[in-house]
């Protein structure tokens, strides 16, 4: 009896190690088709479940996994509290819209679902999925920095800044360019190069690139590579491409589509793919995109869209258009930086406008990878007071048709508020 009771608990103890191998594959696969909210739970029940939830393994099969498309926009709002999600989304179409608390002018970069607001003095890196926020200094050169130029429309002076990630490492990283002219008559400019690494929190120096690119010009990342367009001042079809390898860190001219560019042009990342924008105004509205192969090496046309006046209203100069995402159908949605979004229908060659007053960021994307805390500085506290006595979310219990009504852009409250007062003055002015 004596070995036959030995023998079943070690048969016991084997069968609890096996399980105990299996269990980590198991917990992953279930922990993957949880919600965003469930897993933030978790991460807190014990060091096994943090350090699975947070590895990189995990975020990017639960990252390749996400079926619903979102796209991430701005919640205007200036009270200066820290940016963050807001707890609803809301639909327009059948495109939903997920809410960032936070200034929509502040100028970013995005990149697999992390943002980076570059600052004067500071590079802020936010998850919008984890609230986590990180705050490096900038690394500017503090002696030459005002010495020529003001704020351009994204980076300051001289400056273009690039964020992306690094496709061996993982980890992301944030770039800045300098091509300053500390002599008058100099030709050539004086270049400062650096990356930040923003698991270290360390700048490190990078060699020059082989051309300049436009101050303020935005960047954009792509399968490990950042790329910035670079748009001849004064003759606009002269026109270069500058990639920079995040891992090897290294420059190298890329080549440009075979088209003209204006200085509406933009680069941007579309479906994982480098895709070149243009607007023509001249002898019809059109859009064109242009995007790479699989490869990155050919560019092909992949959409032409006619802009019909009916849709897409008045002023044609300084207007430019940028692509968010293609859906399963073929679908193209759009936004142009008047904070109005489209939806390009290729199959019938249509455009319908979604929404006139949507500020878009970025594709949106559910990342769980953790920043680290320990290199970053914190963000500047603000009282509660100023929080809720500025900011007003939209609230859960508003149903009412007017709520409704405003939350489609179906009507402006500025607009009827004016209208409603010409009607009142004019009815109550005296009459001779």
């Amino acid at each position: 009896m004596g070995e036959e009771e030995e023998e079943e608990e070690e048969e016991e103890e084997e069968e609890s190690s096996n399980s105990m191998c299996i269990l980590p594959e198991l917990l992953e696969e279930i922990f993957i088709r949880l919600p965003l909210k469930s897993i933030l739970r978790f991460r807190t029940v014990s060091k096994h479940c943090r350090s699975l939830l947070e590895s990189r393994r995990f975020s990017e099969k639960r990252m390749s996994l996400q079926k619903n498309r979102r796209i991430l926009a701005a919640y205007n709002c200036d009270c200066g509290d820290r940016p963050r999600l807001l707890t609803e989304s809301r639909f327009e179409g059948d495109e939903e819209i997920v809410y960032l608390h936070c200034l929509a002018s502040r100028p970013s970069l995005s990149c697999d679902g992390l943002l980076c607001f570059p600052e004067q003095d500071w590079i802020i890196v936010l998850n919008p999925s984890t609230r986590q926020l990180r705050r490096f200094p900038s690394g500017l050169n503090h002696k030459c920095r005002f010495g020529f130029g003001l704020w351009s429309s994204f980076s300051p002076g001289n400056w273009a800044i690039g964020f992306g990630r690094d496709k061996v490492t993982g980890s992301f990283k944030v770039v800045r360019l300098c091509f300053s002219f500390r002599e008058i008559g100099q030709e050539e400019p004086v270049l400062e190069c650096g990356v930040l690494d923003v698991q270290t929190g360390v700048w490190s120096k990078l060699s020059p690139p082989p051309h300049v690119v436009n101050p303020g010009s935005k960047s954009v990342c792509v399968n490990g590579s950042i790329y910035w367009l670079h748009v001849d001042v004064y003759v606009e079809k002269h026109y270069k491409i500058l990639a920079l390898d995040l891992h090897k860190q290294e420059f190298k001219k890329f080549p440009v589509p075979p088209t003209r560019a204006t200085k509406e042009s933009r680069l941007v990342n579309l479906e994982e793919r480098l895709a070149f924008v243009k607007t023509n105004v001249l002898p019809i509205w059109r859009v064109e995109i242009w995007s790479t192969d699989t490869y990155q090496k050919r560019w092909s046309k992949t959409f032409s869209i006619h802009l019909k006046l009916d849709v897409v209203s008045w002023p044609k100069r300084r207007r430019w258009f940028t692509p968010v995402a293609v859906s399963k159908q073929g679908n193209l949605v759009f936004y142009d930086n008047q904070n109005k979004l489209f939806k390009y229908y290729p199959r019938t060659n249509e455009t319908r406008c979604l929404s006139l007053d949507t500020c878009v960021i970025s594709p949106y994307v559910e990342n769980l990878v953790s920043l680290p805390l320990k290199p970053s500085h914190p963000y500047p506290h603000v009282s509660v007071e100023t929080r809720m006595s500025r900011c007003r979310l939209f609230s859960r219990e508003s149903s009412s048709w007017i709520f409704k009504a405003l939350q489609r852009n179906e009507f402006r409250i500025l607009e009827i508020l004016f209208t409603s007062l010409v009607v009142a003055g004019y009815i109550c002015s005296p009459r001779k």
